[in-house]
């Protein structure tokens, strides 16, 4: 699918476990570009969770499945986590991913 980028601040942090940067249109570009490697998937909410507290904080872990675009057509699996933090404005300051992968 495609992200909405109107959901996120222009300047919003972006982490996972490997890299960190600033930037809604950085973020938007890289995941066009993964989608070239990704012939289909599906996703399934496994948890979702509002922090009490300020700023407005989001919690989901997800189950994610990728089909790569690959002859042989190999599925990865796995738990991701995805914490959202929310700015003033109401839109999402920081996306902190995890992974559960062993």
């Amino acid at each position: 699918g495609e992200v909405d980028a109107d959901l996120y601040e222009e300047d919003c942090l972006f982490a996972d476990p490997f890299a960190s940067f600033r930037g809604r249109d950085r973020f938007v570009n890289n995941l066009s570009n993964l989608g070239l490697f990704v012939s289909n998937s599906d996703c399934r909410l496994l948890s979702f969770e509002e922090i009490d507290g300020s700023p407005l904080t989001v919690k989901t872990r997800v189950l994610v499945k990728l089909e790569l675009n690959l002859p042989w057509k190999p599925v990865l699996a796995w738990p991701w986590g995805v914490e959202h933090v929310y700015g003033e404005g109401g839109r999402i300051a920081e996306h902190i991913e995890s992974w559960e992968i062993g």
